[in-house]
């Protein structure tokens, strides 16, 4: 199956280790060295009361992804997941 970053981030990302659905792709890392792909960054779930609250996102390893599918992709994932940065949230853009 062939597919475009645009394809991509479209798609939930699954764990099967735990059967949860952790949230969409939003971001993807590449090694222009060796021309792969490296890794998936993803947004988590929105939780409760967090609209205005701070983006977080963890870097999934290719070695953790299983498969790339029409509609979802599946990763193993048993460990802790690697939280990337957080992104500043809404209202400290605004006041910022």
């Amino acid at each position: 199956m062939k597919c475009s970053i645009m394809d991509l981030l479209e798609k939930s990302v699954i764990n099967t280790a735990t059967g949860e659905r952790i949230g969409n792709l939003c971001d993807v890392e590449l090694d222009t060295e060796n021309a792969c792909l490296c890794a998936l960054i993803v947004q988590l779930k929105a939780k409760p009361g967090s609209f205005f609250g701070k983006c977080e996102k963890v870097r999934i390893d290719w070695c953790h992804i299983r498969i790339i599918g029409k509609d979802a992709i599946l990763i193993d994932c048993t460990g802790d997941l690697k939280h990337v940065s957080p992104d500043k949230g809404l209202l400290e853009k605004i006041w910022n």
